[in-house]
């Protein structure tokens, strides 16, 4: 009885085991051929460099800058 549940339980197991490993199998293989395709039909455009916005060397706007200052000193104003 209980050898019947066990052989039973690790023939389930087994196939469980053998339908995940043939599922992602397929996910990478498909992937690979999709990637593939992608790189073949639709190559990435590099973008010039000339065509970026105006923005400070740390990538943050002046703008930006200026107002998170102007908050930081409302703030510590406010909390002295």
């Amino acid at each position: 009885m209980v050898s019947d549940l066990l052989l039973e339980s690790a023939s389930l197991m087994l196939i469980g085991m053998i339908s995940v490993f043939t599922f992602l199998l397929l996910l990478v293989l498909l992937m690979t051929v999709m990637s593939g395709l992608l790189k073949r039909y639709a190559p990435v455009k590099v973008a010039d460099k000339t065509t970026k916005t105006d923005v400070a060397g740390n990538g943050v706007s002046p703008a930006v800058v200026a107002a998170i200052s102007a908050a930081v000193h409302q703030y510590r104003q406010q909390h002295k």
